[in-house]
């Protein structure tokens, strides 16, 4: 019986996790605002896992290492069916998978085996938001959920049964605290003090072990070993110096070892420490919000019915936590508001049952024995039940709609990145202007869709140390708005798509073989030579095509000048169906610029030079242009003056 019932309750733990895998799935992170990608933890842990490189200081060795190789794995197995961010952002939710386990175990040992209490309340730690949202998005918090769950699980069998096996496993666990989230550490000293100061026999187990040394020497060693990971730091930080952030350092040993003392940040403890900010909106505020006063308070309460060591042990844990989250308010304080989410699960199951076997008891005050059903109603454990289903639905839903993290509008981060690979670049220098270099070189390094397009700042056109030729040198539109001068007298700009301007070191002599030859005259010195229809349906992930329609309807020109112009001439396109123009929400539809967006007027063309130019529109759905109109005309000082229009039939489409 008693085998049955630990068989079926680890069916129930995993349960449990196989509902909250599926609950994280459906809310995983799968892009970026433009503020993530600029900067942040989230942002540097992605870079990390992807390349190798240390994290933020003291570089969380362990964790990056594994999400590296996670990475790599999970890109083998997964990617036809996730994108990149949420491959990294999965590492998260196995993190996460693996500390629901964890604490439902707990939770069943404090509960006594009574494993619905521990079943609702995990699902409700699991519904929190804090614990929800690093559940599916790229920073390593529900890792250090599991090392402090570990190691209150492990200190609670110990406590149990006193082995060394067990007392081994919370050395190395503690170990692995050093490699990764440095405030998990906040429960050792508490920890320290439940293992040594535990009396066996009428003595402390302190006494006992210093009288083993072998057994001290290989706990330390455990304790030791995770920090080999170091090694990796040093490694990488020596082998790339641009990896190592802003500073300057005479060697690697040197920065390394600034690296490690966690400089960044500390500025953040001093200022605001004032009696009146104890207490703040966020902090401890948030706490009570967020586990709802009624999980917060009765958590506390119910950790002293953990027994006095026990109790001792997870409420000096909380105090420390608290000082931290205090003088670290302006700060990282939420890193410890996490691990400590369980401790007041924990304490709430203890709680719970502590007034289940008070209230257990026959009803035997009402005058008529109630009916089996009133029976069940009356019972205490019904009224915890509806209690636990109504706080996790609750949570649930207040929860939801700020962690669900899939498809959000504000996801925009990418956009100006995509936007340029639809142009479909070849190896090449891309010019653009912030968002549109970062956006790149994340496509690039995390997406690895352009391996050999080199983003690079407004204006600069170097390619990288130790880089391949490349066969060609673009500016964005929004590049040359930022940086005008970059369009140098000496350069011939030519359209190559919506967002990207070709810069060719000489004329253009020739049409290309893929555009349609015509022979047009605008004037007796402009010639339209050739056209071409652009196929818009670009190589772009569905989600992406989704939120970045391209215009589903391109051509480009290709005009050549006889002499030297003498007036900058603007180009007008007009698609025609029977006719006719087409007209959408009562404006005709035509797009009018100068050529090469502008960049590359008339007046600055070379006799003979073949200019490229792109027109791009958005048609009705179904609508097929079966004539374009050109009209090419110049401003005056009183409107305009056509220099001539024509008409070319378009070529069916295949």
């Amino acid at each position: 019986m008693v085998a049955r019932m630990c068989k079926m309750n680890v069916w129930l733990g995993g349960l449990v996790v196989v509902v909250a895998a599926g609950l994280y799935l459906f809310t995983l992170d799968n892009g970026l605002r433009p503020d993530e990608l600029t900067g942040g933890d989230l942002i540097t842990h992605q870079y990390a896992q992807v390349e190798a490189r240390p994290g933020n200081a003291p570089g969380y060795p362990l964790y990056t290492m594994g999400g590296w190789l996670w990475f790599r794995l999970g890109r083998f197995l997964l990617g036809w069916a996730f994108n990149p961010i949420q491959i990294l952002s999965l590492y998260s939710t196995w993190w996460a998978l693996a500390s629901l386990l964890v604490l439902y175990f707990i939770l069943l040992r404090v509960g006594h085996g009574y494993w619905l209490p521990a079943w609702l309340l995990t699902a409700f730690y699991a519904t929190t938001y804090f614990f929800w949202y690093y559940s599916v998005t790229t920073e390593q918090y529900t890792s250090a959920v599991l090392q402090t769950l570990l190691i209150i699980w492990l200190a609670f069998k110990w406590d149990e049964t006193p082995r060394d096996s067990i007392l081994l496993w919370l050395a190395f666990i503690s170990g692995t605290m050093l490699a990764n989230m440095l405030t998990t550490l906040f429960i050792l000293p508490p920890l320290l003090w439940f293992v040594l100061f535990k009396r066996d026999g009428g003595k402390y187990f302190l006494g006992s072990y210093l009288k083993r040394p072998k057994l001290i020497l290989q706990a330390v060693a455990l304790a030791l070993l995770p920090l080999c990971s170091y090694a990796y730091v040093y490694w990488r930080g020596a082998q790339y110096p641009q990896w190592r952030g802003a500073g300057q350092w005479p060697t690697a040993w040197a920065w390394f070892v600034q690296f490690l003392t966690i400089q960044q940040g500390r500025d953040e403890l001093a200022p605001g420490l004032t009696w009146q900010n104890i207490f703040t909106a966020e902090f401890p505020a948030l706490m009570g919000q967020e586990l709802t006063w009624l999980v917060f308070g009765g958590g506390l309460l119910g950790l002293a019915f953990l027994g006095r060591r026990r109790a001792i042990f997870l409420y000096s844990t909380l105090l420390i936590y608290f000082i931290f989250a205090w003088l670290y308010r302006f700060g990282n304080w939420f890193q410890v508001i996490i691990p400590a989410y369980p401790i007041f699960v924990i304490g709430f199951v203890a709680g719970l049952i502590q007034i289940l076997q008070l209230a257990h008891r026959p009803i035997n005050n009402l005058k008529s024995r109630p009916g089996p059903t009133l029976s069940f109603i009356l019972r205490p454990s019904f009224f915890i039940l509806v209690l636990l289903t109504g706080l996790l639905l609750y949570r649930f839903a207040a929860s939801l709609p700020r962690t669900n993290q899939r498809n959000l509008p504000a996801d925009t981060g990418l956009d100006p990145g995509w936007a340029i690979l639809a142009d479909q670049p070849g190896p090449s220098v891309i010019s653009g202007d912030f968002a549109e270099r970062v956006a790149l070189q994340y496509l690039k390094t995390v997406w690895g869709v352009a391996p050999l397009i080199y983003p690079t700042e407004a204006g600069n056109f170097d390619l990288p140390q130790n880089a391949p030729p490349v066969e060609r040198v673009y500016i964005t539109r929004r590049a040359v708005a930022a940086a005008p001068q970059a369009i140098e007298p000496g350069l011939h700009p030519q359209a190559a798509g919506e967002q990207l301007i070709a810069l060719w070191p000489a004329p253009r002599l020739e049409l290309p073989p893929h555009a349609v030859p015509a022979a047009i005259d605008f004037g007796q010195q402009l010639k339209l030579v050739g056209w071409q229809q652009i196929d818009s349906a670009a190589s772009l992930p569905d989600e992406v095509v989704a939120r970045l329609p391209r215009a589903n309807w391109q051509v480009a020109l290709y005009w050549q000048a006889s002499t030297r112009l003498t007036e900058d001439y603007t180009v007008s396109v007009r698609p025609l169906v029977g006719g006719q123009l087409v007209n959408v929400a009562g404006e005709n539809l035509m797009q009018d610029h100068q050529p090469v967006w502008g960049v590359y007027p008339t007046g600055r063309w070379r006799p003979g030079e073949v200019v490229r130019d792109v027109y791009a529109l958005f048609l009705p759905e179904g609508l097929t242009p079966e004539t374009m109109q050109l009209v090419v005309y110049r401003p005056t000082d009183a409107g305009f003056e056509n220099l001539t229009e024509a008409e070319i039939r378009l070529k069916p489409r295949k």
